[in-house]
Order: structure tokens, then sequence, then C-alpha cells
């Protein structure tokens, strides 16, 4: 797929972008999909080329961040290099990665364990780094003062992470007050399940019980 310039493809008015002031944030919120996305391509594909397995972005990012600095972490290390919350999704990224061969345990009690590369860990991991630099980095060598250019980004998306934390802060905030209080764009709460009910049709879920029960019996009986 090749990625456009999303001034071009962003259809203006929007409910997202209705003034001139609302453009610029919108059409960057529309490259960071796109940048979001052209990265896990990446990753997934070199990881898979190097490697010859498989994973999910969200994995090869938790294995190069295990190798960094080649000291072990602790899963909430990983978590905080990452910023993410989500423990149990971590827990269970670094269980795929140590049944690969990849990374193993250090330590023994609940709270000291950490994580390091193996030597097939380590090997994959050079070799990651390696075609990155020979194709990643000289394509980005390409460009005009690619390191001026790279710092200004970064610096930007810092700043704009910060930004957008707080604001995620200030949400999860609100969702403590009285509904009375709240601000005035908050609406009555949307359940997904009283949603998804109203769809059915009448005597469908019935049959989808059954089906069910019938579907567990095969699996037993397999």
């Amino acid at each position: 797929m090749t990625t456009t310039d999303p001034g071009t493809t962003l259809d203006l008015p929007s409910h997202l972008a209705t003034s001139a002031s609302e453009v610029p944030i919108t059409e960057f919120e529309l490259a960071l999909h796109h940048i979001t996305e052209a990265f896990s391509h990446w990753a997934v594909e070199l990881n898979s080329y190097v490697s010859g397995a498989t994973l999910p972005v969200q994995d090869v990012s938790v294995l190069q961040v295990v190798r960094m600095r080649d000291r072990p972490k602790s899963a909430t290390e990983i978590g905080k290099y990452l910023n993410r919350e989500d423990a149990a999704n971590i827990l269970y990224s670094l269980r795929k990665l140590e049944r690969c061969g990849l990374i193993e345990k250090v330590g023994n009690a609940p709270r000291q364990i950490a994580y390091r590369t193996t030597p097939l860990g380590r090997d994959v991991t050079d070799r990651y780094a390696a075609m990155r630099r020979d194709i990643l980095l000289n394509l980005i060598g390409s460009l005009s003062e690619p390191d001026e250019m790279l710092h200004s980004v970064t610096k930007s998306i810092w700043l704009l992470a910060g930004l957008y934390e707080q604001a995620a802060r200030k949400v999860s905030i609100m969702g403590f007050m009285p509904r009375n209080v709240r601000a005035v764009h908050a609406s009555p709460a949307v359940h997904v399940s009283d949603a998804r009910s109203e769809e059915v049709e009448p005597g469908s879920r019935s049959r989808k019980r059954s089906s069910g029960r019938g579907s567990r019996k095969v699996a037993r009986g397999g």
C-alpha cells in the first residue's frame, strides 16, 4: 500500500475539523495512524525475515526492549519503556518469546523476575539491527539533513505525547465526577451488549444457544 500525504486525503470539513484551527491536529492524527501502521508492517516483516517467526509488532517491540543495553528488565520496566499499562498482555508476550527461545527468565522470586535475551535472541536482534541499518537508515539518510529532521520530529512527538497523556488523565478524572457536573459533551453511556442485543433477530438467540451447546459437545467428543 502506498502512503499518501494526509492533506490530500482528508475530507474536510469533518466532525473532527469543523474550523481551520482544527485541521492541523486532525491531519497530524491521520498521519499518526499511518506511521503507526507503517512501523508495524516494517517491524513485523523485518523480524519475520531475520527470525523465521511471524510475531505481532507488540512482541517484536518487547523483544527489542529486552535486548536494549544488554541488561535484564522486569515486565514493569518494559511497560515503562513502551508507555504501556496492559501488564497482562506484556506478560503474555514475554511468555511467547520465552517459548520461542528468544528470551529467558532471571531470578525466582515473583517480584524479582527479569528477562534477558538468549544467545538465539541476541543473534536475531543483531540481525534485525543490521538490516534496519542497511535498509531503513539508508533510506532516511538519503533525505536532506536527516538528523535535524528526525531531532525536530522526535522533539515534537514527545511534546504532543505529553499533551495527549494530560488530556487522557483529564477525561479519566471526569469519569469519576457526578454526571450533573460533567462536561457538556458527556452523553448517556452506550452499552455495547445492549446495542448488540437489539440487532439480534427474534428467536435467533435461542438458536445460537443450542448451536453453542452442540459445538461444545463436538469439541469434547473430538
